[in-house]
């Protein structure tokens, strides 16, 4: 039995043409998408795990013994908690960036009719991290700076207030709360800014990640093209992003809202009312356990699901994009501006067609342009292009002056 091809709508797309396109994607290349997002979170649990371990591995000895931890003891806890977190989080970020990668270059390539296997995908991605983890890096380090730059009005008022408590009059304590109020609320104010002034630039710069996969660059080379597919393209970019934000935060809640239901009718069963007996024939008996893990196979399941859906849906925008771009204005039904494609296609208007000609021949199936391999209008009819016109002159012996 064949697989069934991936469909893409031609381009422009509309919102529910890019929700078509990533069903039939995400559908064509479902074991892939969830094998990769599985392995994907898999590590990362891994890496999480990091910090407990190397917690256990230090108390062992006092464990064993049944001693007291030592001074030393405790500070090589805290050191391999910290230093365990900070190294869990750096590997799950660098993991997370290369499993991304390899999403992204399946769906791209799943949109040209291409499905290579994951030993492919490897070779194809290969470098996607370097080139996209300094962006990571500096988007981090940009981040703290500007919080903290944000916090720093409450933190003086905070330092003036102390200053006021400690000269102990009723009118410093007074003016130092009202600057304590005021110091609050500027900084609440810049978070707000900054936190708008993020989502207009996660916005802009939604493509990143397609860039660097698909068009292998990287640093700011990569900003800047990012930010050029999105120029003119804001509202648009935001609203189709802001729909799928919308619908995937709808089925997380509604899986959420059913495992709280699920725990909710649990919970009288395990209450002091309920016989111990019957609890505990429950819990020996496996199904309580099995009921829950199913609930969060669910949850688990569901973000496992999302994650690839998302980049999916952001590369066929992407692939969309380009396509527009390519196209450039739209002058009639036929008559598109393709950079690359050739003339436009011969022919004049207002000529009858005269005798002894031919029948002009109509195009076939034409090979399309851009990332998706479709014309703007899919197969359309039109002229032969310029120098392939029926020559001038005599059409037989019979008729050398070609009048018929």
């Amino acid at each position: 039995m064949s697989t069934p091809p991936v469909q893409v709508p031609p381009s422009p797309m509309s919102l529910g043409d890019v929700f078509a396109a990533t069903s039939s994607v995400f559908r064509r290349r479902i074991g892939a998408f969830l094998g990769l997002t599985g392995l994907q979170q898999l590590v990362t649990a891994v890496a999480i795990m990091v910090p407990f371990i190397l917690t256990a591995l230090v108390l062992l000895p006092d464990l064993v013994t049944s001693h007291r931890p030592s001074e030393s003891t405790i500070a090589l806890v805290v050191l391999s908690v910290f230093g365990g977190f900070f190294i869990a989080a750096v590997v799950a970020g660098i993991v997370s960036l290369y499993f991304d990668g390899l999403m992204v270059t399946c769906a791209n390539e799943a949109t040209q009719g291409r499905f290579p296997t994951i030993s492919e995908l490897r070779t194809l991605n290969r470098g996607y991290v370097g080139r996209i983890i300094g962006l990571y890096i500096l988007a981090m380090l940009a981040y703290l700076v500007a919080v903290t730059l944000a916090f720093l009005p409450m933190l003086f008022s905070v330092g003036g207030l102390i200053a006021f408590v400690d000269a102990g009059s009723s009118s410093s304590q007074d003016r130092a709360l009202l600057a304590l109020l005021s110091g609050m609320g500027v900084s609440f104010l810049l978070l707000f800014v900054l936190a708008v002034g993020a989502f207009v630039i996660s916005v802009k710069l939604a493509y990143v990640a397609q860039v660097c996969a698909v068009e292998r660059v990287s640093g700011f080379a990569a900003l800047r093209r990012a930010m050029d597919l999105t120029k003119g393209a804001f509202w648009r970019t935001l609203g189709y992003l802001l729909v799928f934000s919308l619908a995937a935060g709808a089925v997380q809640q509604a899986v959420s809202v059913a495992m709280n239901l699920f725990m909710s009718a649990l919970s009288p069963m395990m209450n002091s009312s309920s016989s111990e007996s019957a609890v505990a024939s429950m819990i020996l008996s496996g199904s309580l356990m099995a009921m829950v893990a199913a609930v969060y196979a669910v949850a688990l399941l569901v973000q496992v699901v999302l994650v690839p859906l998302r980049h999916v849906f952001v590369t066929v925008m992407y692939g969309d994009q380009l396509r527009r771009q390519q196209l450039g204005p739209v002058n009639h039904a036929f008559g598109v501006n393709v950079p690359g494609s050739g003339p436009v296609p011969y022919g004049q208007p207002g000529y009858p067609q005269q005798p002894g000609y031919p029948r002009q021949p109509t195009y076939g199936a034409q090979p399309g342009y851009g990332p998706f391999g479709r014309d703007l209008y899919g197969d359309a009819p039109g002229q032969p292009p310029h120098g392939q016109q029926p020559p001038f002159g005599p059409t037989s012996a019979a008729d050398p002056h070609g009048q018929g």
